[in-house]
């Protein structure tokens, strides 16, 4: 079973007996349908099937000549409305499964960002009309949670909030330069590491590291599209699966400057979410490319 249902409700599916009649009802009343062609005599199916606000399961099959569908994998989903902007994003195919990942490098970050991508169909829409070479630059990001915690803000000062804005954006510049080579940029880069290293040691020795560290968005675990954040808390709801009847809080985060929409279960998540606090926890990554 896919383990991030439990993301959006369905946390008491343990096997494919009890995940039937969930599939019986996304190919019976599906809330979209896309049917792309991808061969001469080959469709790619994807149902979505909405269980709750702005979250569901999609399955993802093929259709022959004869019109006879075989569904190859199902995996949750949340939709998000907050936009990505990137210089490029590559899309790389999954080598076990008609599936694709999101490549791109964000400065922000300060590494290279992989994500799932949810809309299959429209990509392969693109593939076949020869659309996929075209410059790819923005996605709705969002992810699912298992283990997710709620903790106190950290207060700022609004000219540090400024000051902090204007700091990134020539951290941004100076990431790009080295890239293209600049050794002067390269040495900024280093001290400016070197700087914030030696505070955060000096702080950490009468500080909790909760209390230093705003945000934070790292790779966790050996999946790739898998990170461990820490986020701040723009907005929640508590939502019902209409399935299951299990609530699933819908949060709005913003972590290392990338907004995103994270679902949860709410058993799954310790303390009360609510604007101006932060969630520290584990995500799946996802991402609606827009073509």
């Amino acid at each position: 079973m896919h383990s991030y249902l439990r993301s959006i409700g369905f946390s008491d599916i343990k096997n494919r007996r009890q995940l039937t009649p969930i599939t019986k009802e996304i190919i019976a009343n599906p809330t979209t349908k896309n049917i792309v062609t991808v061969d001469a005599d080959t469709r790619l199916v994807q149902l979505n099937k909405d269980f709750g606000k702005h979250f569901g399961i999609s399955l993802v099959g093929e259709m022959d000549i004869d019109n006879t569908i075989s569904f190859e994998y199902y995996f949750p989903y949340v939709r998000s409305s907050f936009i990505m902007n990137q210089e490029r994003i590559y899309i790389e195919k999954h080598g076990d499964k008609e599936s694709y990942a999101g490549v791109c490098e964000d400065y922000n970050l300060g590494m290279t960002l992989i994500f799932f991508l949810t809309n299959i169909s429209d990509y392969a829409n693109t593939k076949w009309m020869n659309y996929s070479n075209h410059l790819i630059t923005k996605a709705y990001m969002s992810g699912l949670s298992t283990s997710g915690k709620v903790i106190l803000d950290i207060e700022q000062l609004p000219p540090a909030n400024r000051e902090h804005k204007c700091s990134s954006v020539n951290r941004n510049k100076l990431i790009e330069a080295a890239r293209q080579g600049d050794r002067s940029a390269m040495e900024s880069l280093t001290l400016d590491d070197m700087d914030i290293y030696t505070q955060v040691s000096r702080r950490a020795h009468y500080e909790d590291i909760l209390s230093i560290v705003e945000t934070n968005f790292m790779p966790y675990g050996i999946e790739t599209e898998h990170y461990s954040i820490i986020g701040n808390i723009l907005d929640c709801s508590l939502c019902e699966n209409d399935y299951t009847k299990e609530p699933v809080y819908l949060l709005n985060v913003e972590t290392n400057e990338m907004l995103m929409a994270i679902a949860i279960n709410e058993k799954d998540l310790l303390g009360t979410p609510a604007p101006g606090r932060r969630f520290k926890g584990e995500i799946w990554l996802q991402g609606n490319v827009i073509f």
